[in-house]
């Protein structure tokens, strides 16, 4: 119950935040440079997001790095400076995790 409370303040919290940045904001241009890190929002997230499942793989204590989940992180770190198309590389990552955890298993 606490988790759902604690949830459900948090997104509140969040749509408070974000509506009034964007009720005080539409009266006045973002600057250019502002503008421009904000491109760099969503790499960053994503990458926060999965770095610690590849290198804290079993231990949260220290560094475990499991080889299969490595090797499908720069394989899909691979497809995405190929292709630069986050759906083939969400698709690449798993379904070669999957296949190099059945390999190594």
């Amino acid at each position: 119950m606490r988790f759902y409370l604690l949830f459900g303040v948090l997104a509140v919290a969040l749509l408070v935040i974000k509506g009034l940045f964007l009720c005080f904001v539409p009266n006045r241009k973002i600057p250019p440079f502002l503008e421009r890190s904000f491109r760099y929002i969503p790499p960053a997230v994503l990458a926060a997001l999965i770095a610690p499942s590849v290198f804290y793989a079993g231990n949260p204590a220290g560094l475990d790095v499991s080889p299969a989940r490595l090797a499908a992180g720069l394989a899909a770190f691979a497809v995405a400076l190929r292709t630069k198309n986050i759906l083939i590389t969400i698709a690449t990552g798993m379904i070669l995790l999957w296949v190099f955890s059945f390999l190594s298993a």
